[in-house]
């Protein structure tokens, strides 16, 4: 059975990666590609519609930087799903990328084959980040952040989660891939898509670094 089509736009502004990262899409299967832009400003000024399913960003853009660009888009466009795809792991700007509302962060030194579960992952209401970078979103949450974080309600204000989804918030906080929480744990991919729902559900977040800074904070799993 074929898979769905997901509709992606690529804002990147280095011409041979961009093209590069375009024709891999498009030889991918299930995956299409509706519009490469080289600026947050291009894409604002010329938004495709049909409106795509998932944005893959730069962060370091000419004019307007990535997470401006998500942020924007977030406001504007609250269906299309922003997945930071970027050369740079410094902490602030993967901070600031999640504050903005991306839902995954990927550097470009990932393997395509995991760019493109990561998209489908993404489409599906899910989150993924590197595990290095899950594992830098750790590091700030168990340090002072750089900007103040909004304050975390206790325990008793969520209802508890089960065991299954202690444990798949434990395997995601260890930055484990999807492929090896569900070997780990024998369940399929639907299944851990419905698992991670749940979660983000019952603790009032949604993204994988909101579930992490409660999961940590309130002492759900253990922090590396």
């Amino acid at each position: 059975m074929p898979l769905p089509e997901i509709h992606l736009i690529l804002v990147e502004d280095h011409a041979v990666l961009s093209a590069e990262l375009e024709q891999w899409i498009d030889a991918t299967d299930g995956l299409h590609c509706g519009g490469v832009y080289g600026s947050g400003e291009a894409l604002l000024e010329n938004f495709p519609e049909p409106a795509p399913d998932v944005a893959l960003v730069d962060l370091r853009l000419p004019g307007m930087n990535g997470v401006e660009l998500i942020r924007q888009l977030r406001q504007r466009h609250p269906a299309v799903q922003c997945l930071v795809l970027t050369m740079y792991a410094e902490s602030e700007l993967i901070f600031e990328a999640v504050k903005a509302g991306a839902c995954g962060y990927l550097l470009k030194r990932t393997p395509p084959a995991e760019i493109a579960e990561a998209v489908r992952q993404v489409h599906a209401g899910g989150s993924v980040m590197t595990p290095s970078i899950a594992r830098r979103v750790l590091e700030m949450f168990a340090s002072p952040p750089p900007v103040p974080l909004p304050p975390v309600p206790p325990l008793e204000a969520h209802p508890v989660l089960t065991e299954r989804e202690v444990r798949v918030l434990q395997l995601m906080v260890q930055g484990r891939a999807r492929k090896q929480i569900t070997e780990d744990l024998g369940i399929n991919s639907h299944t851990l898509d419905y698992v991670i729902r749940c979660i983000y559900r019952k603790l009032q977040v949604q993204s994988l670094a909101g579930a992490v800074s409660v999961a940590v904070r309130e002492g759900l799993v253990r922090s590396l």
